[in-house]
């Protein structure tokens, strides 16, 4: 009776299997700016993340240097995403790649650079991935569009945005044109007139990881579905990772540098290069004076430092910001009591530059001049550079300073800076602080503040586990969703609390907790899963029977298989899927 069972339920899977197949053959993943729960954006790190993932690609941000340079950014500066300063179209792309661009994102990510958009073509066409591009300049879609069609890539590109306007139907297409419809407009008729037109139905689902409207997205037939959470999307397709291997399945190429600056072994050649360069910057045009300090960093230091500290005193503001500038890349941190002075210079720009100087430069022993200083500056881009350089010093000192900033900041950007910061730090004392932004602040930009908070306490790891529990009852989905990918950050350590949360008395907490439980598949979770399975709310057993599936103990088997024929039609589809994953890892496992 049991075999007839199994075979019946085999059967029905198979069926589903294939209704479901039928559907979905066609629909491409996309990832929103690359994987953000994992990797800084718009980086070749995202891009390699990807393609170990196996989704079909990411959207990328597209904007244009002075030079002309086609880069991947998404803001208008590059304040937010590296450790430079000023906006992408004033700056040089040498200047740009001098830059890191995956420090705040984590420490293992230090020494990511800004790519061009033109090294991007060439990874994603020898590794198969594909790409949305999103213009964030007016008048460049032109100039985008002529290097996709010299880089053979239009069969891998998607238009979005002010591209779409460029593909027209009696010229060599650049690219497939997407055409956006809301889960709530995703209809057949919708669906027939977007392909009737030889477009392709384009989802957006962004900050969502519920199942279930990804899955109704999917079955919908939507063509092209782009998500924050790819790896939801990776389980409900069951795309096979190649990142859980261990693998580099990526090929990786060679990527394109700024020229360099001349080097000769000539003392004498060496010293009059150095006067001449000095003397540019010193000139009165800024840009000349900014592309001599850059060509200063590259010549040997005993020639240049000593000068361009003599430079700072000097009484125009490009003058000591260039020089600043300059400093800041010479890896020497004993020159920081020199930069001292102008983190109290009137100008602003000046300001910034010395305090970034000193965060490139690792100097720990300038730790108490910048919390004085936060204490007293009052321009929003300064504090904003400040707490985040403290937060890359790991400045435990800054802590009571920086929760006090958070307490009296109006400003969304210094208190996401505080917070990045405080999760840098690690301390216990920033505990409450992070969890108060967490679940309560409803500043300007709210998300973003929130969002690093919970990548914070990911970061801080054990000890925030009763904060991210206490979160996981919070009556905002956003702060559920934020908690629950915090704690499959931290994974085994976190177990325990989220088994005590499947007794709570509010739904979603059980919901939440249960889904979690299965993206961290510890098998000392099972027995309370399969407790779960008679929860009250459906919502709660469809999330239980799916978690249950990912975490693969056969011991689940009995209680799955009893609602096989449940009426609602989530429980019964999640407990059909993971009795069929278990059963086909239980195969695997014996023919190996």
């Amino acid at each position: 009776m049991r075999y007839i069972s199994i075979v019946i339920l085999f059967l029905i899977q198979l069926l589903t299997t294939l209704v479901f197949a039928e559907n979905t053959k066609k629909v491409e993943i996309f990832a929103h700016h690359g994987v953000l729960e994992d990797v800084p954006e718009n980086t070749f790190a995202a891009l390699k993340r990807a393609v170990e993932l196996g989704i079909d690609g990411i959207e990328i941000d597209i904007r244009q240097t002075k030079d002309n340079q086609l880069i991947l950014m998404c803001d208008e500066t590059i304040d937010r995403t590296t450790d430079g300063k000023g906006r992408v179209d004033q700056l040089l792309y040498a200047e740009i790649r001098q830059y890191d661009t995956g420090s705040w994102r984590g420490a293992e990510f230090k020494g990511e650079k800004v790519p061009l958009f033109s090294d991007v073509l060439k990874f994603c066409k020898i590794n198969n991935l594909k790409l949305i591009l999103n213009v964030k300049q007016p008048c460049l879609e032109k100039q985008v569009l002529d290097f996709v069609k010299s880089s053979e890539m239009s069969s891998q590109v998607y238009l979005w945005g002010t591209l779409r306007n460029l593909n027209k139907e009696d010229a060599e297409p650049y690219g497939k044109t997407l055409v956006f419809v809301s889960p709530e407009e995703t209809k057949e008729e919708i669906l027939n007139r977007i392909h009737e037109e030889k477009k392709y139905a384009f989802s957006i689902l962004p900050d969502n990881d519920n199942r279930q409207t990804i899955k109704n997205q999917i079955k919908m037939g939507v063509d092209v579905i782009l998500v924050d959470y790819p790896y939801v999307v990776i389980d409900i397709l069951n795309i096979k990772s190649q990142i859980i291997t261990n693998k580099r399945p990526f090929k990786n190429i060679e990527i394109s540098s700024p020229p360099q600056g001349e080097t000769n072994d000539n003392t004498a050649f060496i010293q009059g290069k150095v006067n001449t360069l000095l003397k540019t910057i010193e000139g009165a045009d800024y840009d000349k004076a900014r592309t001599a300090a850059m060509a200063l960093m590259v010549l040997p230091q005993e020639h240049t430092v000593p000068p361009l500290l003599k430079l700072l005193r000097n009484k125009h503001t490009h003058v000591k910001q260039n020089t600043v500038w300059a400093l800041g890349f010479c890896g020497d941190e004993s020159i920081a009591e020199y930069i001292h002075p102008l983190l109290k210079d009137k100008n602003t720009e000046v300001r910034r530059e010395a305090v970034l100087a000193l965060k490139r430069l690792g100097a720990k022993q300038s730790i108490p001049t910048l919390i004085e200083t936060l204490k007293t500056e009052t321009t929003l881009w300064v504090k904003y550079d400040i707490a985040r350089t403290l937060g890359t010093l790991e400045a435990r000192s800054a802590v009571f300073t920086l929760v006090n900033m958070l307490a009296k900041e109006k400003s969304a950007s210094v208190k996401s800076a505080c917070v990045e910061a405080l999760g840098h730090i690690g301390s216990d004392s920033t505990l409450p602080p992070l969890a108060n932004i967490l679940v309560t602040d409803a500043g300007e930009d709210a998300a973003w503040a929130r969002t690093k908070a919970a990548w914070a306490l990911a970061e801080i790891g054990e000890k925030s586990i009763p904060v991210l529990i206490s979160a996981l009852m919070d009556n905002e989905e956003a702060t559920r969703r934020r908690a629950g990918w915090a704690l499959i950050k931290i994974g085994a350590p976190a177990v325990k609390e989220l088994i005590n949360s499947l007794r709570d008395i509010n739904d979603s907490t059980r919901s939440r907790a249960a889904q979690v439980l299965g993206w961290i598949e510890d098998d000392s979770a099972v027995t309370s899963l399969v407790w779960a399975l008679k929860d009250e709310d459906p919502s709660v057993v469809s999330t239980a029977a799916w978690a249950l599936g990912r975490i693969g103990n056969t011991k689940a088997l009995p209680a799955l298989q009893s609602l096989e024929n449940n009426k609602n039609n989530d429980i019964r589809e999640n407990s059909i899927e993971a009795t069929e994953r278990i059963l086909t890892n239980k195969e695997t496992a014996q023919k190996s």
